[in-house]
């Protein structure tokens, strides 16, 4: 499994824009995400499979490359299955997944196409079917993480995606409880719109941290320093976890329980949040 502390940032890059793909794997966001979908014009379909096909010959092994091909439900799917070379590819990343089947039909078909894989799958959580079936989704084969997608549902639900909208508040969460429940890596949030407002992002990618998020899907390069920044320990919290985690070393070997430590009581759930604040330290 990759590291929890790589996946704090997740650039997306249109399939069609080649120098555009050439260029993402220079920077320092986590992961590249090369897509076949949303942002791929109507009718340039064929074109974006060829162009990533070719950038991935040209640029794997430069960086950590993840390709979002089309939901299952859509025929294009099978197409991008057909035309990726997914062995220079370190996950495919699968829109709109309702529940377990997508996500078994995805990995099938990636199979039958390109013999066994054990490529792992970002599910994207984005309807309501998808929120209700989030632990079992985390739970297919092969799954390595979830990714939370407002937008497409606030379309799905009729609501302002910043609206303030309970159902959105009840699916964030039922993404991150998810999971945790499905023992995945910490899920991705949602991308922030606003390319000039690095305030506003800064603020968003603070909440989806304190949500439980353990990174964030991005569209735009310039967001990539203050998203890194904002999901990685602070030297404060390193510290802190650091102090702890050696503390409760020695009380172990003293036979101890629970305990305090410069006046804060520890038991075994503070170790656990220090040792999770540890492992998501960059280097």
């Amino acid at each position: 499994a990759e590291p929890l502390s790589r996946i704090r940032s997740a650039l997306f890059t249109p399939g069609t824009e080649a120098a555009r793909l050439r260029k993402a794997v220079t920077l320092a966001s986590d992961v590249c995400i090369f897509d076949l979908e949303d942002s791929v014009p109507a009718g340039r379909e064929a074109d974006a499979r060829h162009i990533v096909r070719d950038a991935l010959a040209e640029v794997h092994g430069r960086g950590r490359i993840w390709v979002r091909v089309h939901a299952a439900s859509s025929p294009e799917m099978l197409e991008d299955i057909a035309t990726i070379p997914f062995e220079m590819a370190d996950a495919v990343v699968l829109p709109k997944v309702g529940g377990r089947q997508d996500v078994v039909g995805c990995r099938a078909a990636i199979q039958a196409a390109k013999g066994p894989s054990n490529l792992p799958l970002v599910a994207m959580v984005e309807t309501a079917l998808g929120v209700l079936n989030a632990v079992e989704i985390g739970r297919a084969p092969g799954v390595l993480c979830l990714a939370f997608g407002r937008f497409d549902l606030s379309a799905d639900l009729g609501v302002d995606p910043d609206g303030g909208s309970p159902a959105l508040a009840a699916a964030r969460a039922a993404v991150v409880l998810a999971s945790t429940a499905a023992d995945l890596h910490p899920p991705i949030d949602s991308p922030w719109l606003k390319i000039h407002d690095l305030d506003g992002l800064r603020a968003a990618a603070q909440r989806g941290r304190a949500d439980g998020f353990g990174g964030m899907q991005l569209i735009h390069p310039s967001h990539v320093d203050t998203v890194n920044e904002v999901f990685s320990p602070t030297a404060e919290e390193l510290a802190w976890a650091r102090g702890i985690v050696a503390s409760a070393d020695q009380a172990a070997s003293g036979g101890r329980g629970a305990y305090t430590h410069d006046g804060q009581m520890v038991d075994e759930a503070v170790v656990k949040r220090a040792r999770f604040i540890l492992r998501n330290a960059p280097g």
